[in-house]
């Protein structure tokens, strides 16, 4: 299934989204408006200090879970924020002093685009972010089992779950209007 998500996130946990699903046909759009308070994670922007950053990645992932849950709470916070130059330093410094992370120079995401990989594996599951190498913006997050289901007719790996982020931007408002 292909979606098209439109996320828009204030300071104060509010915030909307948008789904359409593709092909349209008879598929319904989605749009959602969620008050104060109402969405999940800390509230505020993206720290730029890599121990706030860290306390930021706790409240969606505890990095007591190990490295895949550094990968899919940035993935979290990531996907709701856009993220100042500042804070893009802070994400690159938590992940260089996670232990258990894998660099991968090149991977391309599924538009095309070569970024730098950043991957954690646990109970044969592969957590990757891809970053743009020259601001690293997010790219793509892919979550991918490393061996199929015993009761599945799969063969190999598989990925079970992609997000491309096309456009990362700013606004004060998600009225389309």
């Amino acid at each position: 299934m292909l979606f098209e998500v439109q996320r828009w996130r204030a300071d104060d946990a509010s915030g909307r989204v948008i789904r359409s699903r593709y092909p349209g046909g008879n598929q319904p759009t989605d749009d959602s408006t969620y008050y104060p308070g109402q969405l999940d994670g800390p509230i505020g922007p993206i720290a730029a200090d890599p121990t706030a950053l860290t306390a930021q990645i706790d409240t969606t992932q505890p990095r007591f879970l190990g490295p895949t849950a550094v990968i899919r709470g940035l993935a979290s916070l990531l996907g709701w924020r856009t993220p100042n130059q500042a804070a893009r330093t802070a994400i690159l410094t938590v992940l260089h002093g996670t232990a258990g992370i894998t660099y991968h120079p090149s991977v391309n995401d599924r538009a095309g685009r070569t970024g730098i990989g950043i991957s954690a594996t646990a109970d044969n599951i592969r957590f990757l972010l891809i970053l743009n190498p020259s601001t690293g913006e997010l790219l793509a997050y892919e979550r991918a089992a490393l061996t199929p289901p015993a009761d599945g007719d799969r063969n190999g790996a598989f990925v079970d779950d992609y997000h491309l982020f096309l456009v990362h931007t700013h606004t004060t408002s998600s009225d389309n209007s």
